[in-house]
């Protein structure tokens, strides 16, 4: 049976994630340091532990991905806007306000969804459950 010491520090591990918005990559040191000091103490804060880390640094992998793929678009919008400009054309940027508009849609779904799994798993942890992120890479088995 997991005890309410379990719990608390289970549910700690998936709060921590938010120390990201004071320190970058707090998000991923935090939880990583308290499960590798309590993960020995307990099976149920290893698996939580676990879970954290991994869906974490698959939020990074899955980030520096889509900012590679949304700046080769930005880019090509760029060389696309200069070339008709020296060619003595006039235009309006459409595709750069495409790629930002874009860009600041898939930031804001990724950040409240992000915000929302983080207090799904606090809670969960919370209530006894090992939770598991959706779309998480197993980077630690």
């Amino acid at each position: 049976m997991t005890t309410q010491n379990e719990k608390t520090t289970a549910a700690l591990l998936h709060l921590s994630a938010f120390a990201k918005y004071l320190i970058p990559f707090a998000g991923i040191v935090v939880p990583l340091i308290i499960w590798q000091t309590k993960k020995h103490q307990s099976e149920y804060v290893d698996e939580n532990g676990k879970s954290v880390v991994n869906f974490h640094l698959s939020i990074l992998a899955y980030s520096i991905v889509i900012a590679i793929v949304l700046g080769i678009f930005f880019i090509g919008s760029i060389v696309k806007y200069i070339e008709i400009e020296n060619a003595g054309g006039e235009v309006i940027p459409i595709d750069l306000i495409t790629v930002g508009i874009i860009a600041a849609s898939v930031l804001g779904i990724w950040t409240i969804a992000e915000f929302v799994l983080v207090i799904l798993g606090t809670v969960r942890a919370n209530e006894g459950t090992v939770y598991k992120y959706p779309f998480t890479i197993n980077f630690i088995k």
